[in-house]
This record gives C-alpha cells, structure tokens and sequence, in this order.
C-alpha cells in the first residue's frame, strides 16, 4: 500500500445500548445509513451485529438481517469491506454457518471476515458490589480457527485476526507457518481500561506486540481497537507509528462524554491523520495489501 495510507475500521453498534447513545443503530436499515455514513467520512472497513430492530438484543447466527444490511450497503458502496460478528455454537461448522451463506449469496458476496485466536477473561472488578461483572471466558479453539481459515480460502475471504494476549500474537504466526494464512497479517491489537485483559494500552504494549520475539519475524500490519478513555491517546500512537485504527460507537458509545455518531468518530481519526500526514486507505488499497 503505497505510503503506508491509513486503514480506518468502523464497529458501528456490536453490543452498544442506546440508553447511552441513541444514534446506535439496530436495524438493518440503520445500520446501512450509518456504515454508508462512516464510509463517506473515510472508513474502508465496517464492522457490525445482528441487532433486533426493536430491543437491540444480539441475534445469533442472525442471517436474514446480516443479509439485508449488506444488501442495501453493497447497492450504493459495492467496494465497501464489511463483516459481521460470530457467536458460541457447538461445532466450527455451525459457529461460522452464517460467513458460508453470506459469502455465497451474489448479493452480498462477504469478502472479509475476522477471528479471535485462543482465550481471554472478560468481565471488570466493580469497587461498589465487590464483585465481578459480566464475567466470562471468549475462547477460539485451534480446530475453530483452522475451520474459519478454510472457509476464508474457499471462498476468497479477506480476513483480521484479533489479538488481547501476547500468546495470540504467537497463535497467528503458527497458523501461517501450517499454510492457514497469508502475510502480511493483519492484526488488530485490542486494549481496554477495563476490563484488565492483556497488557495495558500504552505504546510499550504494542512494542510488546508487534515484536518480531513474538510475532516470529512475520511481516505484520497492525490496528489499535481500544475500549475506554485510552482510546484517542491510543489512535494517536497508531496513526504516529504506521499503524492503523478502529472507531466506532461499537467500542466506545461515549468519547470524553460525548454523543458522536458513527460518522463523527470517523472524521475525527481522519483530522488527526491529516495533521500527521497520513493519506486515508481505500477499501481497493485494504485489498491489494492483504490479497493473497
């Protein structure tokens, strides 16, 4: 990608609530303005959930509305790089179902995807009850990943590999080194303020992670996805140091308080890219970089 232009992701809903920000969208129609929306602001990836229109509550596998959504994306921005989220199931083959039809349907032809390597415990310590809130363990099994990385072959997926945990880092180059996956890869280094998972963001923990000791040498492009105030510090960095960078109200409903859309928090990035002279990525330019 011809001087390093700056690739701007966009999670537009994944579990926000609009009690804290009404411009979150949940229907299929709302979530193709606002993807649109960010696209014009400079985004060339747009990453959301299936939502119930009414209540907001996650849909799993959530196809039709998965279906509908890109629909109606693809007929104004055919390029625009766009994935969907995964859920728990039983087996590989039924976790990922819905990345097999969405790819197959020629209205929506899927073409990018991400994973989740390994485990991390989520959940934050609340000081008020004492306790542990939304205490739970996110895990991808190797056999899930291998699964995910076939599917993305056959059907000629791009994909992101999400990484919280330096061992992560290490799970990604394996599969590359077993043929699972092309380089350079593209990893999206996650941070949070809270919960405490991983190293804490800061430019030391993207040193640690991006390093060649556990990245194994393999050529890496790498963006920032950060959860809490750390997250304008934390673009900064990325936008500084040839690295990219995911926004949205998905991550952050609220920046410094505030009640931006999608669109907002996009343009945002955008300014702090122009005053550091970095040119904005296209979704052409995300794909001639990742293409096998």
């Amino acid at each position: 990608m011809d001087g390093n232009k700056l690739i701007i992701e966009a999670a537009i809903n994944e579990q926000a609530d609009r009690d804290v920000n009404p411009f979150v969208p949940y229907s299929p129609e709302e979530i193709a303005v606002d993807a649109l929306a960010a696209a014009r602001a400079g985004a060339a990836i747009v990453h959301f959930h299936a939502r119930d229109p009414d209540t907001g509550e996650l849909l799993h596998p959530g196809i039709e509305p998965y279906r509908e959504a890109m629909r109606l994306i693809r007929k104004e921005a055919p390029d625009l790089l766009l994935y969907p989220t995964y859920g728990f199931s039983p087996t590989p083959q039924q976790r990922f179902a819905h990345l097999e039809e969405l790819a197959a349907d020629p209205d929506v032809r899927l073409d990018f995807a991400t994973i989740d390597p390994g485990a991390v415990a989520y959940g934050h310590y609340d000081e008020a009850s004492g306790g542990w809130v939304n205490d739970f363990v996110m895990s991808v099994t190797h056999a899930e990943a291998q699964h995910f990385f076939e599917l993305c072959k056959r059907h000629r997926i791009l994909h992101s590999i999400t990484v919280r945990e330096p061992g992560q880092v290490r799970h990604a180059a394996q599969y590359h080194a077993q043929g699972w996956t092309p380089a350079p890869l593209l990893l999206k280094i996650t941070f949070s303020d809270s919960p405490a998972f991983g190293l804490p963001p800061c430019a030391e923990g993207i040193a640690v992670l991006t390093s060649p000791l556990v990245t194994g040498g393999l050529p890496v492009e790498w963006m920032t996805y950060v959860e809490g105030p750390s997250h304008d510090r934390m673009n900064a960095l990325a936008v500084a140091s040839g690295g990219h960078v995911r926004t949205g109200l998905g991550d952050n409903p609220l920046i410094e308080g505030k009640r931006m859309t999608n669109a907002e928090q996009v343009e945002r990035v955008v300014e702090l890219a122009t005053r550091m002279g970095r040119e904005i990525a296209t979704p052409a330019d995300v794909r001639a970089l990742l293409a096998p």
